[in-house]
């Protein structure tokens, strides 16, 4: 229901011509694109705010080719943004996480388009080249049509039958089971969970790893994809920015010590996972050699980007999708 009533707020403004003001009132200032995941078969319905339709995200780019809009390189924008030279409705695309469907469908839309655009890129599941957990077991939740499950056949200390059909306790399941699995076991034990898990839902884990619907590039694709011009740049390792100036840090190093060998270039943008971010992190990002910082939040304007400047100027942030979640462990 708030789907539709937005929709038709959206095409009311439109037809009233406040699309046209907006963009007229915001031309001198950096919009800034982010996208997420991209498919073209469940993944959009499990996770329609993560994952876009290829179709969907081609209409995006004839759209900006249509209307004239600049799209420039990150590093580029900053740079006249810095310059206050900038010109009119000025764009930069992004994408977070770096999902297999990024590289296989996305990449080469942008080719054909000759956009640039940044890839913020989270390298745990990167490495080990497996599903990313949190986002299987969600998906498993939502897929099945099993109502019950005894928690004791999963083999992680869990006992009693959990109700599936109420959606609260079906919640509360996966996360027990997404906790357990992130703080207990590690990442070969957590790939049995799965499989376990699956076999009980009805649903096939080994077609989400042969699919690669829910996971990341490999590290050769995302070497092909820098070699492409893509402009890699940091996500951290393990899908988080936390644990005072130690844990962003480390975050940060150990991304660049995989993606940097790949690029072959140093790494000075970053993405916060998730689009969670504090100014009391800013001190440890410079201390990083990090240049910008961005978010996907759309409030992050005003007051707070001329606060924000003390690491990198930043200009209009518009959230075109919803950011993900999930921790790599």
């Amino acid at each position: 229901m708030k789907g539709t009533v937005r929709l038709i707020a959206l095409h009311l403004s439109k037809r009233l011509g406040l699309f046209a003001l907006s963009r007229r009132c915001t031309r001198h200032a950096l919009r800034i694109l982010c996208y997420h995941g991209f498919g073209d078969g469940d993944e959009t319905a499990f996770r329609p705010g993560l994952f876009m339709r290829s179709a969907t995200f081609e209409h995006r780019l004839e759209h900006l080719r249509d209307l004239g809009y600049p799209v420039l390189d990150l590093g580029e924008a900053l740079a006249l943004l810095e310059a206050d030279a900038l010109p009119p409705c000025a764009t930069v695309i992004t994408m977070d996480d770096g999902f297999r469907g990024t590289y296989e469908r996305a990449l080469p839309r942008l080719r054909r388009f000759h956009f640039p655009v940044t890839l913020y890129v989270t390298t745990y599941y990167a490495v080990k080249e497996t599903p990313i957990f949190r986002l299987v077991i969600q998906y498993f939740l939502w897929k099945t049509t099993v109502k019950q499950i005894d928690g004791s056949t999963l083999g992680i200390g869990m006992t009693g039958t959990f109700d599936l059909g109420d959606p609260d306790a079906r919640e509360a399941f996966g996360e027990a089971v997404m906790a357990l699995g992130e703080t207990r076991l590690n990442e070969n034990d957590r790939l049995e969970l799965c499989t376990r898990l699956g076999r009980s839902l009805g649903v096939s884990f080994g077609e989400i790893r042969s699919s690669r619907m829910v996971s990341i590039m490999t590290m050769g694709e995302i070497a092909r994809a820098a070699a492409d011009g893509v402009d890699i740049q940091l996500h951290t390792h393990r899908h988080r920015l936390s644990g005072g100036d130690e844990g962003v840090a480390r975050e940060i190093r150990d991304n660049r010590a995989v993606l940097e060998p790949l690029v072959g270039k140093r790494l000075r943008h970053i993405c916060y996972p998730s689009g969670v971010w504090s100014a009391d992190q800013w001190p440890a990002l410079r201390k990083a050699d990090i240049k910008s910082a961005t978010t996907c939040d759309e409030r992050l304007d005003g007051n707070n980007a001329k606060a924000a400047s003390t690491l990198s100027r930043r200009g209009h942030a518009k959230r075109e999708h919803r950011c993900g979640q999930h921790t790599s462990r």
